[in-house]
């Protein structure tokens, strides 16, 4: 059997890079927790400044968004959509807090990071309102190497 030189070079190379994409746990994790780090502490502060697009941010086009009562945002624009919806006219977020309680990377480029946290709002009467919760994040290392939020569950 005979294979042209193109196509065993074609095939190397596809080779290469697969080996090339694959990370050791270790590496996924070291590569994306400064990202998941950033995209938490940012969190709070940008909803504060009321700048929906930085708090969505680390979501990726096609990520869903689904709140305990079973309400589902899909994609990062119906996210920043959910958000300003949450900023009504005359509301301020005044605190809150996301505390990771851990993360696991569960295969190659896929990590599961759960925790819990929450945001007090003020709203246009000046009532103070908490809402708090848990949450599980999925995160994944896409095609260009970027790790992005897939899938956010709050309970």
């Amino acid at each position: 059997m005979t294979i042209r030189l193109p196509f065993a070079a074609f095939m190397l190379g596809m080779s290469l890079s697969l080996a090339a994409a694959a990370a050791t746990p270790e590496q996924d994790l070291a590569a994306a927790r400064p990202v998941i780090d950033k995209a938490n502490a940012d969190w709070v502060p940008a909803l504060q400044a009321g700048d929906v697009h930085r708090a969505a941010e680390p979501f990726a086009d096609d990520a869903m968004f689904i709140l305990g009562n079973g309400k589902t945002y899909a994609g990062r624009a119906a996210i920043e959509d959910f958000l300003k919806e949450r900023l009504t006219p005359g509301s301020k977020i005044t605190g809150g807090t996301i505390q990771q309680d851990g993360i696991q990377v569960i295969r190659d480029g896929l990590i599961y990071e759960w925790g819990h946290g929450g945001t007090t709002k003020v709203d246009a009467k000046g009532e103070s309102h908490t809402s708090a919760g848990l949450y599980l994040t999925v995160w994944q290392r896409r095609p260009s190497g970027q790790w992005q939020i897939i899938r956010n569950l709050n309970f």
